[in-house]
């Protein structure tokens, strides 16, 4: 995957920052500084690949005159790259004002992509085919490296073939090749919204896209995905038992085989549900997901078991953008970093096997630390905010000064407590 950087020169609080999309995308630090804006910033990329944002670029445009006086070989159109990243630049602010439900946020981006064409040529071919006197007009679209077929009369021609060919114009020059990816957002507060079977109204587009979820978790598929043993029993793992979704509601079976509808779960369980659900059901290859605090409701040890799914969601070609305060997940991601590492070595597969087997970890969960950009948000003496980047490259683990400060600040106050205390004491 090659660099997509964005330079925030102020979104919120943010400002004079830049992030530089990994298909892992960590963002650390306290409430209130905008982890979410900018999570939902590098998730906004996924967003504008996969769905129909683009098309809105070409909203000007007269379609119906588009092909009239065109002959066969015709440029029909160019559109410039300096324009289209410039409105880009606008929908991602477009785009975060709708999620968070505010439409007056102040943001100035810029989105570097590593895209090196001045411009988008588009040109148009058609060919008869079919029996001899009930031919059909194939007509052809043709952008720098793509092309798009459509059957004359079938339907006219619209933005949506432009969009189309520039998200796999845009995909090609980030992947090297047409990655087709679905996004999905889980925002907080997932685990009560898990159970409503009517869709609220919602001021916040976030949770708007988070029935849009629901919905497509509750459809059948066309081709169903293949049974993936060591998914399964992940999944399994992090529930304690089994999430599935019947034609009616959602059922929770628990480890000793106890059913029950989720409602009656652990908040936990509710928490859990819609990522264990979308993993078990959809392509992970395919898939971009938006992971607001998933340490929320949950024990360390199924913290743990987090971390494990998450990493075995990359190794399968997922793409995540993650918020978090835990430092109980954050070790289990540094465990699976590290693990990685020794892996890479050039050990016995046996006595590989047996020590992952002892430690209760798959392989395949363990992170290269190559996909990973982690940053830690931070608030300057103006009130502003900062972004730091850590080198997980350099020293293959997360770091978390910000938790160890804590802890260490707590260990002093109890210090402080005791010494006052004794000194009281000694009062008396």
């Amino acid at each position: 995957m090659k660099d997509i950087t964005i330079k925030i020169n102020q979104l919120g609080a943010v400002r004079d920052s830049e992030i530089t999309i990994r298909p892992f995308m960590l963002f650390m630090g306290e409430s209130g500084l905008g982890k979410s804006y900018v999570s939902f910033l590098a998730h906004y990329i996924y967003t504008l690949l996969s769905s129909d944002r683009i098309s809105h670029f070409f909203e000007e445009i007269d379609f119906n005159k588009i092909l009239e006086d065109a002959s066969n070989g015709d440029v029909i159109m160019r559109v410039s790259a300096g324009d289209l990243f410039k409105w880009i630049n606008s929908d991602a602010i477009s785009y975060i004002r709708y999620l968070i439900g505010h439409d007056n946020l102040d943001g100035d981006i810029e989105i570097i992509w590593p895209f090196n064409m001045p411009e988008i040529t588009f040109t148009y071919r058609e060919e008869l085919e079919g029996l001899a006197n009930s031919e059909e007009i194939i007509y052809s679209i043709d952008s720098d490296n793509f092309t798009y077929n459509k059957i004359s009369d079938s339907s006219k021609i619209d933005a949506r073939i432009f969009q189309k060919l520039i998200q796999a114009e845009l995909k090609d020059t980030v992947f090297d090749e047409f990655v087709d990816f679905s996004d999905y957002i889980l925002p907080p507060s997932r685990g009560a919204l898990i159970e409503l079977t009517e869709r609220p109204i919602f001021r916040s587009g976030m949770y708007e896209e988070f029935f849009e979820l629901k919905a497509a978790l509750n459809r059948p598929l066309r081709i169903k995905k293949d049974e993936d043993p060591v998914l399964t029993s992940l999944i399994s793992q992090a529930n304690n038992g089994n999430v599935s979704q019947t034609e009616n509601q959602i059922v929770y079976t628990t480890s000793e085989g106890v059913t029950m509808p989720l409602t009656a779960a652990a908040s936990s369980v509710k928490e859990l549900a819609p990522f264990t659900m979308l993993l078990g059901k959809f392509s992970l290859n395919k898939c971009s997901i938006l992971f607001e605090e998933p340490e929320a409701h949950l024990h360390p040890e199924r913290q743990q078991h987090v971390a494990d799914l998450i990493g075995y969601a990359l190794s399968s070609g997922c793409h995540l953008q993650v918020t978090t305060h835990s430092d109980y997940f954050i070790k289990r991601l540094n465990l699976l970093i590290r693990l990685y590492s020794l892996s890479r070595r050039s050990l016995p597969i046996e006595k590989l096997d047996s020590f992952f087997s002892d430690i209760n970890v798959v392989p395949e969960s363990t992170i290269n630390p190559n996909n990973i950009n982690a940053y830690y948000l931070t608030r300057r003496d103006d009130g502003s905010t900062c972004i730091e980047k850590y080198d997980i490259a350099e020293d293959n683990m997360i770091p978390f000064d910000s938790f160890h400060k804590t802890i260490m600040r707590d260990f002093d106050i109890s210090a402080m407590i005791e010494e006052f205390d004794a000194s009281k004491e000694n009062d008396n």
